[in-house]
């Protein structure tokens, strides 16, 4: 087997595995097990489990972060912001350990909790740009404060619906349940503060997301 792929198949491995297990679970024995390599194969593209882990992130990075580029002056209307919304989820959902076991990864690797901090930096500011953003459209219907709020319950939403998923029904997290629900509640945070058409068709929308699995 060429470098290339033995290196694809150690991440692909890895990333299964800790979806599965949660990664703290997991050892380079049993990533080296299941890939059908030697141990010293594994060690030979990555020195530790710990690289496969930042690697993962690159690659959750190079997907998520263009899924949250809103611009300070782009307009938005309710169907481009769930399409994105959905994305995201989606995203989120495949690298989903990263967010399984966030606090443990984050203080035992430095670089992933320098990596985290900003990427939950620049989700801060691509929700407030969204904010200014359906404000610009005429779409938003909120205070400054209640603006603020809206943002942290946001951001709140987004980042840690991953291990309440964890806690409340895990197997939710295997059969995509757990991120149809996560779609929803954020949409239907946001709907009070919407004006319509937009409140309407974004509550149809979480409704719509929402009939699949209750």
């Amino acid at each position: 087997m060429a470098r290339r792929d033995t290196r694809e198949l150690i991440l692909a491995t890895s990333l299964g595995l800790f979806n599965e297990h949660g990664e703290p679970n997991v050892t380079t024995n049993l990533i080296a097990d299941e890939a059908d390599i030697s141990p010293g194969n594994l060690y030979y593209h990555f020195r530790s489990k710990d690289d496969i882990v930042i690697e993962l992130f690159k690659r959750f990075l190079a997907r998520f972060q263009p899924l949250i580029d809103i611009a300070a002056d782009e307009r938005i209307n309710g169907e481009d912001l769930w399409l994105q919304l959905h994305l995201a989820f989606e995203v989120k959902g495949e690298f989903r350990f990263l967010y399984r076991n966030l606090a443990d990864l984050t203080a035992r690797i430095p670089d992933l909790d320098r990596a985290m901090r900003a990427l939950l930096e620049r989700e801060r500011r691509s929700i407030e740009n969204l904010m200014t953003g359906l404000g610009k459209s005429g779409l938003l219907d909120a205070s400054g404060v209640q603006k603020e709020l809206l943002t942290q319950n946001l951001l709140l939403a987004l980042t840690y619906w991953i291990p309440f998923s964890d806690l409340q029904d895990p197997e939710g997290l295997e059969d995509g349940s757990a991120q149809i629900f996560g779609i929803a509640r954020v949409l239907l945070m946001l709907t009070p503060h919407l004006r319509e058409p937009e409140s309407s068709q974004l509550t149809d929308i979480a409704y719509t997301y929402l009939s699949r699995v209750v």
